[in-house]
């Protein structure tokens, strides 16, 4: 799988020093230290709390029920994105 980000300069190259650091200056040390910071973050996450969500349609329909006559279709659908990253 193939994955492009953008980040912060100084963030990419504290991470660069890392990883080489950590796993050489081979070729490879990129990947595998972005894999393990993935997978760290992963784990972290589910950590700390964060409750599954059985069904993402019911939760979108219920915090944004109180919006309900106010906007139209397509406003929604862009106020759900926001809503959805802030309770997220």
């Amino acid at each position: 799988m193939s994955l492009r980000l953008e980040v912060e300069e100084s963030l990419e190259e504290r991470f660069r020093e890392a990883a080489m650091k950590a796993h050489g200056y081979g070729k490879g040390a990129l990947k595998k230290a972005a894999a393990e910071a993935f997978e760290f973050w992963v784990n972290m996450e589910g950590k700390n709390g964060l409750a599954e969500v059985e069904d993402p349609v019911k939760l979108m329909e219920g915090i944004l029920s109180k919006f309900k006559g106010k906007y139209t279709s397509v406003q929604l659908q862009h106020e759900s994105k926001f809503l959805w990253t802030k309770k997220q």
